[in-house]
């Protein structure tokens, strides 16, 4: 049996579900990983967008290869095996001795499948040797206490043993990987980043990662809030026949809970999208996170107050149909700005004219200098970007009120 043949009889079930797995797990980390690039390097290059879905083909063979698979039948197999923990660290050279091939495979396997983990370390996140290490042992030994104790319990025991030589073989490939990155620094040396740059020429993706986060923000400013109304009610209130609330004296429709809930919803809207923005130059919490500011150039008086104007109108206005439960409406609204965005590079309330000495900078092609970096937004990316950013706003949660009556 070849070599080719052993790797994939032995692991091409876990890497068969790996691969499987990655563009689910992957929709569910592109937000965060976007944000963190953005954060990290003020705009997104190709290669790290490319490294950071590979990352997240990583995590996902981590967690496959090894967790899974877990044996049938748990009452047969724990009555039957009991995997005590292996603590002799030279115990892999009676392995190799005994199993050969196969236990040598399954060595440079452990060492493998850490080396992406110090080549991102390194390479991405600038963490030294010594981070490196440290990281590299605490995962791998995470990794062994969740086979050891069953996944936490959800195993009834012990499914895969414990192995100090895995602990040794783990930290290795992260060692590997570091020394690896280290090489492409010196090929590939990273380019410096200014921290206090502020992008006033977002791209499409930019401002899509950034309205993400300004939403999540808001639903967490309000959603909570909106929960406790609604059980602070149902606790005094006293629920009548004919299906109102009598509360001291007063009697109350359920209709009006969703109006308290909506007006909370645009209280922390208008807070979160008009307040902080104007006072702080047109950056959102989202926007000082990934470095980038909604206002394209300079504006005062009376071309500021419209430029807020217009965008509230239509943001603002996507963002109560939402709470109304208009789906439709809500959608529709968001798609014509997104489709508006791409076809025309901006936003509707970014022609607003500025300052004139704003408007003739612009003429002269005089723009921010990551400009041309963010360029790389407007690339195939956005249009997956656009498309995935639009159906979450298109099912952006109700309020607590209307799931409560669902």
């Amino acid at each position: 049996m070849s070599i080719v043949t052993l790797y994939a009889k032995t692991f091409g079930t876990p890497l068969l579900i790996a691969l499987l797995l990655w563009p689910f797990i992957s929709a569910f980390l592109t937000l965060p990983i976007l944000a963190l690039l953005y954060h990290h390097e003020h705009r997104l290059r190709l290669a790290s967008t490319i490294g950071s879905y590979l990352s997240v083909l990583y995590v996902a063979g981590l967690l496959t290869f090894t967790q899974y698979p877990m044996p049938d039948e748990p009452d047969r197999y724990c009555a039957t095996h009991h995997l005590s923990p292996q603590l002799n660290p030279l115990e892999f050279i009676q392995d190799v001795a005994t199993g050969g091939v196969s236990a040598v495979m399954q060595l440079l396997l452990n060492i493998v499948l850490f080396m992406p983990l110090g080549f991102l370390l390194m390479r991405f996140l600038r963490r030294n040797i010594g981070h490196t290490v440290i990281v590299g042992f605490l995962l791998s030994l995470a990794i062994e206490l969740t086979q050891l104790s069953g996944f936490w319990g959800i195993y009834p025991c012990s499914y895969r043993q414990f192995d100090v030589d895995d602990l040794l073989t783990n930290t290795l490939g992260a060692l590997v990987g570091y020394g690896i990155a280290k090489l492409c620094d010196r090929r590939w040396p990273p380019k410096p980043v200014d921290r206090t740059e502020i992008n006033h020429r977002p791209g499409i993706v930019h401002r899509g990662v950034t309205f993400a986060i300004d939403m999540i923000m808001v639903i967490l400013g309000y959603y909570p809030l909106g929960i406790i109304v609604v059980w602070l009610f149902h606790a005094i209130a006293k629920p009548l026949p004919d299906g109102t609330f009598q509360l001291a004296s007063a009697v109350i429709h359920v209709e009006s809970l969703n109006t308290i809930v909506t007006v909370l919803g645009m209280a922390s809207f208008l807070i979160f999208e008009l307040w902080i923005p104007a006072t702080h130059r047109g950056q959102t919490l989202g926007g000082m996170f990934t470095h980038m500011s909604m206002e394209t150039r300079e504006r005062h008086g009376w071309q500021r107050v419209l430029f807020y104007t217009i965008r509230t109108t239509i943001i603002g206005g996507w963002f109560l149909l939402t709470l109304l439960q208009k789906d439709t409406h809500s959608g529709l609204l968001i798609i014509a700005v997104a489709v508006f965005a791409l076809i025309f590079k901006q936003m509707p309330w970014d022609y607003v004219p500025g300052d004139a000495e704003s408007e003739r900078a612009d003429a002269d092609g005089v723009g921010d200098a990551s400009d041309a970096g963010d360029a790389e937004d407007a690339g195939d990316a956005d249009g997956a970007a656009v498309t995935a950013l639009t159906e979450n706003a298109v099912n952006a949660p109700a309020s607590p009120i209307s799931q409560n009556r669902q």
